[in-house]
């Protein structure tokens, strides 16, 4: 309780102080035009903008980052299974990178951009951490599975912009490659006891994860369209905008993959505890079957993969001292998800050194505070954040994150 009311506290104090400018870090800045690419138009330099941007979020839902980094990590497995969520050990890390050159002749914005992210979460049920926990029972059969998803892309193209009214509309015209994307990856395990102690197991594995890069290029590329709009306020600065992104034209068709066909061994052991104390292997294979195969795909065994379409939004309201700016995302395809958040932000220096922020973003809860220099030649941006798999493992710090931003230009 101590410390959410310390980290409560904190948050406080940073609201009141508010936090960078209404198209800050992490919230309407052209490092974010994955979200919308109207943001591109609405950076510090008016003339032209050279920019970077990494991002890294990990995270779990039940070992806090103090027991991970420990010097010696030690694991009651009473008590893991006690703080284990009903929906598993959740694991994750979330990736971005991104490299964006702008310049904007009278009303018209023009640009190119490179991007890559990537999403990897593996879940652990909780089944089998009660099985370490407690052990099982004679005449007893258990089993189940672990998921793993890996879904990464790199995506290269154009950005234009134009003010039509009294809005300012946005596109993006990318190509795009899957880095690694999985299909039906899981790990499976079954166990039972006999009566006369014999333990009898099966351990499997199965799964593709598709690729367009290889040893002869890169091969199948997408592409998709990213349309976006915001309308400014009277002073020049974001009101409210929306966008649609990642609209398919043509799917990525990636020419390789690594493929796990059905991999299982059995094993049976008559005295675990007696072949750990002799030093010797408590499991004996009994059988093994399954194939791994890393290979070039033919051009009718090639997928379409598509990068998830999503639409997004935002409105900012202007109160005395800050700038507060909820925002939402819904994201489609084989794992839909709601992103949402808010971000308050100062609106006039030097209160525009600081951020804050709370939300949901791609499988983490995450509450963010950073820092940056606002100016317009050399503009650099710091945030860190504490993230989890559940908001309540943000207080417990399960996770952690950073971003870092620069921009160059005039």
């Amino acid at each position: 309780m101590k410390r959410i009311m310390k980290t409560a506290i904190l948050c406080g104090v940073l609201l009141v102080m508010g936090a960078a400018v209404g198209w800050a870090n992490n919230g309407i800045s052209p490092w974010n035009h994955r979200q919308n690419p109207a943001y591109f138009a609405f950076g510090t330099r008016q003339y032209a903008e050279l920019g970077l941007s990494v991002d890294a979020t990990i995270g779990n839902s039940v070992l806090g980052t103090h027991e991970l980094f420990a010097e010696t990590l030690t694991i009651d497995l009473d008590e893991l299974y006690d703080r284990t969520p009903d929906r598993g050990l959740r694991l994750g890390a979330n990736t971005n990178a991104e490299l964006h050159f702008l310049v904007h002749v009278g009303r018209v914005g023009l640009g190119l951009y490179s991007d890559t992210s990537s999403i990897t979460r593996i879940t652990v049920p909780q089944s089998f951490i009660e099985l370490l926990a407690k052990g099982n029972e004679l005449d007893e059969d258990y089993s189940g599975s672990t998921e793993f998803m890996q879904r990464s892309f790199t995506e290269t193209g154009l950005y234009g912009s134009y003010p039509y009214r009294e809005f300012l509309i946005a596109g993006k015209l990318g190509m795009f490659a899957p880095g690694i994307y999985t299909e039906d990856a899981e790990a499976t395990y079954k166990l039972e006891t006999l009566s006369d102690g014999t333990v009898r197991g099966e351990v499997g594995a199965e799964g593709k994860a598709y690729t367009s890069f290889g040893d002869e290029g890169v091969q199948g590329l997408g592409v998709n369209v990213s349309l976006g709009l915001i309308r400014p306020d009277a002073d020049g600065k974001p009101k409210y905008g929306g966008a649609v992104n990642n609209i398919p034209i043509a799917p990525a068709r990636p020419g390789y993959v690594i493929d796990l066909e059905e991999s299982r061994f059995t094993f049976e052991s008559e005295s675990i505890l007696q072949a750990i104390n002799d030093e010797e292997d408590p499991f004996e294979t009994t059988d093994q079957e399954g194939d791994f195969d890393a290979r070039k795909l033919d051009s009718g065994d090639r997928p379409s993969v598509h990068m998830p379409i999503s639409v997004s939004g935002f409105y900012r309201f202007a109160v005395p001292v800050v700038d507060v700016i909820p925002t939402g995302e819904v994201v489609f395809g084989d794992y839909p998800r709601l992103n949402a958040g808010a971000q308050v932000e100062g609106n006039f220096f030097p209160v525009n050194m600081l951020s804050v922020g709370l939300g949901y973003r791609d499988f983490f809860w995450h509450a963010n505070a950073g820092v940056r220099l606002p100016f317009r030649p050399v503009e650099l941006a710091v945030q860190l954040r504490s993230a989890a798999p559940e908001i309540s493992g943000v207080w417990g710090r399960r996770g952690l994150g950073a971003t870092i931003s620069l921009a160059i230009g005039w």
